[in-house]
């Protein structure tokens, strides 16, 4: 029995998907802009409440810190 086109389309979508990521949308040769002073502000009050964990099966999440719990740049 042989597989159907579509099968074989479907893993090539899942692979290029997962192990190449998203395609880029801009043009990279281009310089990166610096960040603002408001994006800034706002990437040190997501990693001051926020911690990312894993779990058993190895996907990511983002919880919210706890006060009791320590920052992971003073362990």
């Amino acid at each position: 029995m042989s597989r159907s086109p579509r099968t074989g389309r479907a893993l090539t979508d899942w692979l290029a998907r997962h192990l190449l990521g998203p395609a880029q949308v801009g043009d990279s040769r281009e310089p990166a802009r610096p960040t603002t002073e408001q994006e800034h502000a706002r990437e040190q009050e997501l990693r001051s409440t926020l911690v990312r964990v894993q779990d058993a099966n190895g996907r990511t999440y983002l919880v919210e810190r706890s006060a009791t719990e320590p920052d992971e740049r003073d362990v």
